[in-house]
């Protein structure tokens, strides 16, 4: 969930929980003050009958009307009470609430209790009216209130929207620094401020690392160039007993594999700083057709059973990344193939699927793609051709996955519709 979702959720429940608590709370003070003023014209009414009692000595005439009624009747109390209460209009046909005030008076030697009552009727609609504009007047602030902060929410975050979309844009080693605008918002231009300096710093180990990485890798293979030869020299030499040749043979070996891991390591370097940039399309089956005739001596030799569904696939990829993807796999699924095993090829549905027989178990789906992993028994194994494998299908945008099923190790590139950015 985005930041300014949460917080739009988070503030328009917020203020329709104050606005709602407002509105009952404005509700029952309004009516709690409006019932006040009732009384107070209640007591108005009484203190007139007690004028009218006082200079006259008799009780005023009942009076029955709609809004007002006023009735009185003999009592035994001889003592004045004031009560109020709510009550219902006596008659069926109206169903309206009254407001009532009793009270006790002297007329002469009798004692009367007085009856008078309004009608709450016009208080009630005036009470109504009043919260129903006070609630329309509450969700016309409210739409305005999160209509203006949503626009100014987002006017106020485009700084930092700007900002992530340089950086996404941004990729090591492509002199495509991005540049951050200053904006009217402190925290903002820290932000930029910091992220600059990072990429800076970030762009400028990477192209040392880089020219690093390439100038040892190139340095590295004259000298060992001259070491295999020097070797292959001493290793023919007619003089050196079966100890000395025995040394020089393994020698030879060894810098045989540590040329092998140079090329691979310079390989890698190249491909994580994207020098195979050129793309084009090209049918994938028949390079895969290619690679097959080439590796069938080999297969023949370790008497591997080889079948193949394929179908025209039409790709856009680079071809010597494309050449390289599959010589790895190829070399991969030969490996892990025991003697009189098989190795079948489906390439359909824009997917490469590469399944051979399993010899000693599942790998490690863990450790397959990680360099240096060693993913079986094989001593000529040095995790680096999966590791190259993984690495061409990100910058080729085709992910690859394994999984073991039915006893054999299954490989599996999708190759997406559109080459990747």
């Amino acid at each position: 969930m985005k930041l300014f979702t949460r917080y739009f959720r988070i503030n328009l429940l917020a203020t329709l929980l104050i606005f709602l608590l407002a509105s009952i709370a404005f509700y029952f003070l309004l009516w709690y003050v409006m019932i006040r003023q009732v009384d107070e014209d209640l007591k108005i009414e009484q203190r007139e009958i007690e004028s009218y009692i006082s200079k006259y000595q008799r009780p005023p005439e009942p009076i029955t009307v709609k809004d007002q009624r006023i009735s009185y009747e003999p009592t035994e109390h001889r003592e004045k009470i004031q009560h109020f209460n709510t009550i219902q209009s006596p008659d069926e046909k109206e169903r309206e609430d009254f407001r009532q005030i009793s009270f006790t008076l002297p007329v002469g030697h009798q004692w009367f209790l007085f009856k008078v009552s309004k009608s709450l009727e016009s208080t009630q609609d005036m009470n109504r009216s009043i919260i129903f504009i006070s609630l329309l007047t509450i969700i016309l602030i409210l739409i305005v209130s999160l209509l203006i902060n949503r626009w100014l929410l987002r006017r106020l975050w485009k700084p930092f929207y700007n900002t992530i979309s340089g950086v996404k844009k941004f990729r090591l080693g492509e002199k495509n620094i991005p540049e951050f605008a200053e904006t009217k918002i402190d925290e903002f231009n820290l932000l930029n401020h910091t992220l600059d300096q990072f990429i800076q710093g970030a762009d400028k180990e990477y192209t040392l690392l880089k020219e690093f990485t390439e100038n040892a890798s190139h340095e590295l293979q004259t000298p060992l160039a001259i070491i295999r030869t020097k070797l292959d020299t001493l290793i023919q030499d007619e003089h050196l007993s079966e100890t000395q040749s025995n040394a020089a043979q393994t020698a030879y070996e060894a810098i045989r594999k540590l040329a092998k891991l140079n090329q691979s390591l310079l390989l890698l370097s190249k491909i994580e700083n994207r020098q195979f940039s050129e793309t084009n399309s090209f049918d994938f089956k028949k390079l895969i057709e290619e690679k097959m005739t080439a590796w069938q001596e080999i297969w023949q030799g370790k008497n591997l059973i080889v079948t193949s569904s394929l179908y025209t696939t039409i790709i856009r990829m680079n071809t010597h990344l494309a050449d390289i993807l599959l010589n790895n796999l190829f070399s991969n699924a030969t490996r892990h193939t025991a003697e009189s095993g098989t190795i079948h090829l489906e390439l359909q549905d824009n997917r490469l699927v590469i399944s051979n027989t399993a010899g000693a178990g599942p790998l490690d789906p863990g450790k397959l793609f990680k360099r240096f992993s060693k993913g079986g028994q094989s001593t000529d194994q040095y995790g680096l051709g999966l590791s190259i494998v993984r690495q061409i299908a990100e910058v080729s945008g085709n992910p690859v996955t394994y999984h073991f099923e039915r006893l054999r190790h299954i490989f599996t590139i999708s190759f997406s519709l559109h080459s990747p950015e």
